[in-house]
């Protein structure tokens, strides 16, 4: 079993490591370990975080069609 710290969290999720700390301490990655004071993220825990943080990329192809989208159309005077 793989124990991440606060600082290897950062680095692996290009995040601050205040960031981490809130995440922890909202319970974002489960379950932690202590170890002398210090709270760990288990490699289940990082993976859960993940998993629940990412989707499908950006397709700007999957949009809707261009009819489909409503666009601005000059009323004409007023």
């Amino acid at each position: 079993m793989t124990l991440y710290t606060c600082t290897q969290l950062a680095e692996l999720l290009g995040i601050s490591r205040s960031t981490v700390r809130a995440l922890t301490r909202a319970g974002e990655f489960g379950e932690t370990v202590n170890v002398a004071r210090r709270h760990l993220v288990t490699e289940e825990g990082l993976a859960a975080f993940v998993a629940a943080h990412t989707g499908p990329a950006y397709n700007r192809e999957a949009r809707a069609p261009a009819q489909n989208r409503r666009r601005h159309v000059n009323p004409g005077p007023i």
